[in-house]
């Protein structure tokens, strides 16, 4: 196998803007060349070479200052490496690089965890196949977030098939409702709606909670941009109800409440968003509930919780993930219309159309484009939900039912 070149890790060691950072890109370089040692066949006498090698390696990481999670988890690499060097045994290298690529991909560093799962891989045989199972999952997921839809595409297929060879259901299910977000960004809705309520029927067979959850609330999402709000609400609450994770739960929660708005049932979906913003979020996370919270104030004519949320907002656009960022663009951009600033709603959803291009979100440029030209020709209106339009949510029990479970969740939340 190749030798990795880590080119993030030398352009973090190069442009770093302190001094810790630029030494934690050279440190993390060096610790995956050291890495790189175990991917090719050595003589004994290399045992040497590599032994010294992970000395070096060794001091330069234990110098970082300050300390750091990052800093730590090299640490922990570079001392497993001494051991795999010993015992000649380089699989050992595989859970502190995981755990190396997982805290990558946290902090939105992904090319960086990229790297890092590629360097994994290449140490892989015929023994790591549990393991090469885990690293073909995340290296889906992140190439997915990255919107480089056709490679998540591949290395969730190829993740599946490992998984059916070993007989490891949860894994295949991981596979397939990944398959199934990746349809959904490419725009293939009905293959997404097919993939994902098999995954739901075979998790319910294994009694896969967590598989249940992630695909009912993926099939959420699919049946919202496909227009079948009412029959996404219940399976995105059902998710939450599903999920044993805090986090989890926020996002079910989440995206619920935005749900729940196009419906015009505006209470509601206050309560469920209010419930989301109490929970402990992540960056990304609390910026998506507070993106709902401003599409909601646009919606109702709150112009100060409008500009309240947008003044938290912008500031970190360029630092959220890319399906974030395009969602920020297009309710501004709408949210600003529908206060008569049609010159700057315009141009966010120009933005918004560029960046669906760019990140190659087939199912959001239709709609990107379509709010731009009714913003053009000054078409934008605050959504008026009809009686009828109520009258027909309202006939749907299993949205009833989920509005009365919620208003149960939030008067037990203020009890």
């Amino acid at each position: 196998p190749r030798l990795g070149l880590h080119e993030p890790f030398l352009k973090r060691a190069a442009e770093g803007n302190e001094k810790a950072d630029g030494d934690l890109g050279l440190g993390t370089f060096l610790s995956l060349r050291l890495a790189d040692q175990f991917g090719v066949e050595i003589d004994s006498a290399a045992h040497d070479a590599v032994e010294y090698q992970c000395s070096a390696t060794k001091k330069f990481v234990e110098d970082i200052r300050p300390k750091s999670q990052h800093s730590a988890l090299l640490s922990e690499l570079v001392q497993v490496a001494e051991v795999a060097n010993e015992s000649n045994e380089p699989r050992l290298l595989f859970p502190p690089l995981l755990a190396l690529a997982f805290y990558l991909e946290k902090e939105l560093c992904l090319d960086e965890a990229l790297d890092v799962l590629e360097t994994t891989l290449r140490l892989s045989d015929e023994r790591d196949a549990e393991e090469e199972v885990a690293a073909l999952l995340q290296q889906a997921r992140i190439l997915r977030v990255g919107s480089r839809l056709t490679e998540a595409r591949s290395a969730y297929e190829n993740a599946g098939a490992m998984a059916v060879r070993l007989g490891d259901n949860h894994s295949m299910l991981l596979s397939r409702i990944g398959c199934g977000i990746v349809a959904r960004q490419i725009g293939n809705l009905p293959e997404s709606d097919r993939t994902l309520r098999y995954a739901i029927a075979d998790a319910r067979k294994f009694q896969d909670r967590d598989a249940e959850a992630r695909a009912c609330h993926d099939l959420a999402g699919t049946l919202h941009f496909a227009g079948r709000a009412t029959e996404a609400v219940p399976l995105a609450f059902r998710a939450f109800e599903l999920y044993e994770s805090p986090v989890q739960q926020a996002k079910a929660l989440s995206d619920t409440g935005a749900i729940l708005q196009e419906l015009g049932q505006y209470t509601a979906a206050k309560d469920a968003l209010t419930l989301v913003l109490e929970h402990e979020l992540s960056k990304d996370e609390a910026a998506r509930a507070e993106l709902e919270c401003l599409n909601l104030a646009a919606l109702t004519g709150d112009r100060l919780t409008f500009e309240r949320f947008r003044q938290s907002l912008v500031p970190q656009s360029g630092t959220l993930l890319p399906e974030v960022q395009l969602d920020l663009e297009l309710k501004l951009g709408i949210g600003l219309c529908l206060f008569e600033e049609h010159e700057q709603g315009v141009a966010r959803l120009r933005r918004a159309v560029e960046l669906a291009e760019k990140f190659g979100m087939a199912e959001r440029i239709f709609y990107a484009e379509q709010q731009l030209e009714e913003a053009q020709q000054r078409r934008t209106e605050p959504p008026i939900v009809s009686t009828e339009v109520l009258a027909s949510a309202d006939s749907s029990l299993p949205l009833q039912e989920t509005v009365a479970r919620l208003e149960c969740l939030v008067a037990g939340s203020r009890g």
